[in-house]
């Protein structure tokens, strides 16, 4: 124990030994830290400085200025050198500034060798180091932080990180996007005559529902999903595209195959394999696949605002997606009256060193040129992955920017419907918040 954080710690203890107790249980030395010296300096955890070396004051007044003028009350999440609190407690404006620590270690190794004194004593802080995964606004995201985040916070820097590129994501999904309108139009014929996707409720409503993904995990249950097919009190299921050429290799056919995506090509699906197969597509997707698909189609929207002009016109049923397909396809077993939900393969990770269940490990033909640059890209892509979020078994595991944000919208509509259990039948995928293990036996 250092002087320093023995002093720091004692104000702590005076204002919030709860904190203080978290903090002296952790232990620094598995972190690999050193100075950084530049004009100014900043500690190095892990690989990631914790503030510029150049002009940490400068950084720490660009952070303040993304807060609205008239903000009185502020949170911030992370801690960094501590330049940011520091400067927030000069200004009279903020009346109360909520700092949480986004990692006790690092927050632990920053006390040990620096003065933090001057904010922790101020009247207007307040500390805290088990922050609700519910964001506070307005609010300060420390860049560093949600880089160097425990794993208890990784839910809570997934939202962070969403709110900080909500505005990047969104401008692929704009109303009048030309490519968008030109897709729209393309499909033209099938968006007047295809039935409403609603209309499946005559024939397919099932209190009992198996929401299929393309994950890694799937692969697990292939014996599971074949031993019940047959069945005839088997559960409705309901298949993401991209699973389905596993599925069906597999001699597995689900009940509904969801397709939201234009990018979604006749390399990706079976499509000669689509007998007695009912699609559940968007607008948006090819209509090479559409014109292709053998099973019955059926139309729906989405719930964002580029389909309500079509939905004003041509009204069908509206599915809640924010980016994955596993998103519609899990409301579409709630609009068809299911009260238990059983998810397989819907990982949001790269388990098992993979992206989708058997891609990797079918082989093509001399043919399917489009099929192997696809599963070349994806295989590159998990090697190159960055990112991690928690399983089931609570180990951290590799993943992107994109699945994660998936995960936690998915996160939040589960959490909007407390009349139906959710199941997820592996733990090799990503815990999901709101859902029980439940092991499928044969």
């Amino acid at each position: 124990m250092t002087e320093l954080f023995a002093s720091n710690l004692n104000i702590i203890v005076k204002r919030w030994p709860i904190v203080a107790a978290a903090v002296k249980n952790q232990t620094i030395n598995e972190l690999d830290a050193h100075l950084v010296n530049g004009r100014n300096q900043t500690i190095s955890v892990n690989g990631i400085q914790l503030s510029s070396r150049h002009d940490r004051l400068a950084e720490a007044q660009l952070f303040i200025s993304t807060l609205p003028t008239d903000a009185t009350h502020v949170t911030v999440y992370g801690v960094g050198m501590g330049d940011v609190p520091s400067l927030l407690i000069d200004n009279p404006q903020y009346l109360s500034i909520d700092v949480c620590i986004l990692n006790l270690s690092v927050f632990a190794l920053l006390i040990s060798y620096t003065d933090q004194s001057e904010w922790l004593k101020h009247p207007n802080i307040n500390l805290t180091a088990l922050p609700s995964a519910k964001l506070n606004f307005p609010n300060i995201a420390i860049t560093p932080d949600l880089t160097l985040v425990s794993d208890e916070n990784a839910t809570l820097r997934d939202l962070l990180v969403m709110e900080l590129n909500r505005e990047f994501s969104n401008q692929r999904h704009q109303s009048d996007d030309p490519a968008i309108l030109k897709r729209f139009e393309d499909n033209q014929l099938y968006i007047t005559h295809d039935p409403d996707a609603a209309s499946l409720i005559n024939s397919h409503s099932s209190y009992k529902a198996i929401v299929i993904g393309s994950g890694p995990s799937l692969e697990e249950h292939y014996d599971y999903l074949q031993q019940i097919s047959s069945s005839s009190h088997r559960p409705l299921i309901i298949a993401a595209d991209t699973a389905l050429r596993g599925l069906l290799h597999n001699n597995i056919k689900p009940d509904i195959v969801i397709c939201i995506d234009g990018l979604i090509g006749e390399y990706h699906l079976p499509l000669a394999s689509t007998h007695d197969i009912n699609l559940v597509y968007f607008p948006r997707v090819d209509p090479v696949v559409l014109n292709a698909w053998l099973g019955q189609r059926f139309i729906a929207y989405g719930g964002s605002q580029i389909y309500d002009k079509l939905a004003s016109r041509y009204p069908k049923l509206r599915l809640f997606t924010s980016g994955s397909v596993i998103h519609p396809a899990i409301d579409l077993a709630i609009k068809l009256k299911a009260k238990e939900i059983t998810l397989l393969g819907c990982d949001f990770c790269y388990c098992n060193n993979k992206s989708h269940a058997f891609w990797n490990d079918h082989k093509f033909g001399q043919n399917d040129i489009k099929e192997q640059i696809w599963v070349n890209a994806v295989i590159q892509k998990v090697k190159e992955a960055k990112h991690w979020l928690i399983n089931g078994k609570g180990q951290r595991i590799a993943t992107d920017l994109n699945l994660r944000a998936y995960l936690r919208h998915l996160e939040r509509y589960i959490a909007k419907h407390p009349e139906v259990k959710f199941y997820q039948a592996s733990l090799s995928g990503a815990k999901i918040r709101g859902s029980q293990y439940k092991d499928l036996i044969l």
